[in-house]
């Protein structure tokens, strides 16, 4: 998979994997306690984008509906895994990630 810089060196295109799902989280907004996260599904044939609302206290993941259909359940499973170890690592090390980035083989 490779990721192709744009016109500016500050602007990167997007590239589908070949095969698989990539998943990206950009942080939207964070506080200390609660962070919310535009993510972004790339499969080889669709792209998917949702968002997700994290508490920190309660343990709480709130994600809306996603635009441009469901992603796959093996990679909406993965999608709940990262989330909760971003959760874990905010309790550690104190601060929200501000960009991840993951790619999966399809089972």
């Amino acid at each position: 998979m490779a990721i192709a810089l744009g016109g500016e060196s500050s602007q990167i295109l997007v590239v589908r994997p070949e095969h698989g799902g990539r998943i990206e989280l950009k942080l939207a907004e964070g506080t200390s306690t609660t962070a919310a996260y535009a993510i972004t599904v790339l499969l080889p044939e669709n792209e998917l984008r949702g968002a997700v609302r994290i508490d920190q206290p309660s343990a709480a993941l709130t994600m809306a509906a996603w635009e441009g259909g469901m992603p796959p359940a093996w990679l909406e499973s993965y999608v709940h895994a990262l989330l909760r170890s971003v959760l874990r690592s905010k309790g550690s090390n104190g601060e929200w990630p501000r960009r991840l980035t993951r790619w999966r083989p399809a089972p």
